[in-house]
């Protein structure tokens, strides 16, 4: 019989959870900051919005240098009743943003979005 301590342990995953926009207010197409994340094997974002606000579409971006831009995945929907929306990535290189789409001057959204990375 194997030893308790000889007996292969799986590798403890490592988890990260950073804040790409805080209370943001939108009035035009929004894309948050480049975010590296290559050592991550997931990533998942959260788009959180405050108070009134238009429908809104949410599109994950991948980028291999964090200056060009290509989506990835499909584009999620806020509608204007929602309050939060998910966008999950799992093939995505080193550097990810969001890009939000809907808000126009006369119809604002302040938005607050969340990456949770593991690996």
């Amino acid at each position: 019989m194997t030893p308790v301590s000889d007996r292969k342990q799986p590798d403890m995953l490592n988890t990260h959870t950073s804040v790409l926009a805080r209370r943001v207010r939108i009035d035009a197409d929004f894309a948050t900051l480049p975010y590296e994340a290559g050592w991550a094997s997931e990533a998942l974002l959260f788009t959180q919005v405050e108070g009134a606000h238009p429908e809104l579409t949410i599109t994950t971006e991948v980028s291999p240098d964090g200056i060009n831009w290509i989506a990835r995945g499909e584009p999620q929907t806020l509608h204007e009743d929602g309050s939060i929306a998910e966008s999950p990535l799992t093939v995505f290189g080193n550097w990810i943003r969001l890009v939000i789409r809907g808000a126009t001057p006369e119809r604002p959204a302040r938005v607050l979005v969340h990456v949770s990375l593991k690996g």
